[in-house]
């Protein structure tokens, strides 16, 4: 991103290098048209003034920084004195095109105000002066419109090109913080859950070793299976990072992962019923988000209400899926888990995958010291949830049911 933003900073010198350079180039023109433009006009006066009204058009195209004022007073100074002193109208060109310039560098009203009132009257005193018609005044007063007009759309464009520069860092900026707080939501869904569960088997183990050693066993492997399947998608992460296009043959964890997923944690001991809708046509993105929802309520339970009894229940209704988690009182409720900065992390997350289908997640409190976790999540355009939550009611033999009972 750093790069990128370095890169946009050097393409915009080279603009403002460029625009610079043209305008100078075109102030040599001018000059040039001052020296030779019309008979009698090469003079050492002329010549002398036409050059010294280039030293500040020098200046800036080796990138020497010189302000509008004493940019403008130079310029009119050097094509007064072409104008006035030899009546050489030509002396008027070069001015026009300093014009444009300050036109193009300022926004000082009362600045622009007098560079106009200075060129329209030297315009007027050559006129007078040389007794030139109407015509040929009319024509110059264009002339002096036109370069301030073009100055103007000069600064204009330069001003939303900036704003845009601004406006492109930003959503790299913005872009870089998403990508930050998708990797952060990965990274604890995987972890978090895996080392948790790890922990569980790993505590039953310890406390079984004397008394039960074929079920210390039988903890030990499994706490060794989750740590592997952890690390597998730690590595699909990780490639997903690398490059991503890699790792995309990995199957990602759906509704139809549920049942596993809560084996996984009543063999850990954990009490839960649960009633899981099958929702064949969910969208895949749709699956993820509500596996990862039941997936952290589920690791909440186990860290901050240990021994507590749990429901999930998985269903569609009115278009969208709805997940609800409800556990009991246990060791302790996780009453910071909304707002500290420690343990809010997976309800952070969860909300965040959530919102960005377009659904709610609530989690709070229940009157019986317990808590609850609901979200409704919408899915992607094209999907069948639609049509099977219609239909819920009447296909009871889509859906499955599990408890503690049926796991044991």
């Amino acid at each position: 991103m750093v790069a990128g933003m370095v890169d946009d900073s050097e393409r915009h010198g080279a603009a403002e290098l460029s625009t610079t350079l043209v305008l100078a180039l075109t102030a040599v023109g001018a000059a040039l048209v001052a020296i030779f433009g019309s008979d009698g006009s090469f003079n050492g006066t002329t010549v002398l003034a036409a050059v010294l009204g280039l030293v500040p058009w020098a200046l800036v195209a080796g990138g020497v920084h010189v302000g509008p004022v004493p940019f403008f007073l130079w310029s009119f100074a050097c094509s007064a004195v072409i104008v006035i002193v030899d009546n050489n109208a030509g002396g008027l060109f070069p001015l026009m095109v300093a014009l444009v310039w300050v036109m193009r560098a300022t926004d000082d009203r009362r600045l622009i105000v007098a560079a106009l009132a200075l060129t329209a009257g030297l315009l007027v005193a050559l006129a007078i002066d040389v007794g030139s018609d109407d015509a040929g005044l009319v024509y110059f007063l264009a002339g002096v419109g036109i370069a301030a007009l073009m100055g103007r759309m000069l600064h204009r464009q330069e001003r939303i090109t900036a704003e845009l520069r601004t406006m492109h860092g930003l959503r790299l900026e913005h872009a870089a913080s998403g990508e930050r707080a998708r990797i952060a939501r990965d990274v604890h869904d995987v972890v978090a859950h895996s080392l948790t569960v790890v922990m569980l088997h790993l505590t039953g183990a310890r406390r079984a070793l004397a008394t039960d050693p074929a079920g210390a066993d039988e903890a030990l492997a499994r706490a060794e299976e989750v740590g592997r399947e952890s690390l597998d998608s730690i590595r699909q992460v990780m490639g997903l990072l690398r490059d991503p296009g890699t790792g995309t043959d990995v199957p990602v964890p759906g509704i139809a992962d549920l049942p596993a997923l809560l084996d996984g944690y009543r063999a850990g001991g954990l009490d839960v019923g649960a009633t899981v809708a099958a929702l064949p046509g969910v969208d895949p993105t749709v699956g993820l988000v509500v596996y990862r929802v039941v997936q952290e309520s589920l690791t909440n339970i186990l860290r901050h209400a240990p021994g507590a009894a749990c429901t999930v229940d998985v269903s569609a209704a009115g278009g969208a899926v709805e997940v609800v988690v409800v556990n009991g009182p246990g060791a302790h409720a996780p009453a910071n888990a909304g707002g500290d900065a420690r343990t809010g992390l997976g309800v952070r997350g969860m909300v965040e995958r959530v919102r960005a289908l377009g659904g709610e997640m609530v989690a709070g409190p229940t009157p019986g010291g317990g808590w609850r976790v609901a979200a409704t999540i919408r899915p992607a355009p094209g999907s069948e949830v639609a049509a099977l939550s219609s239909e819920a009611g009447e296909r009871s033999g889509e859906v499955g049911s599990w408890s503690p009972a049926d796991a044991r």
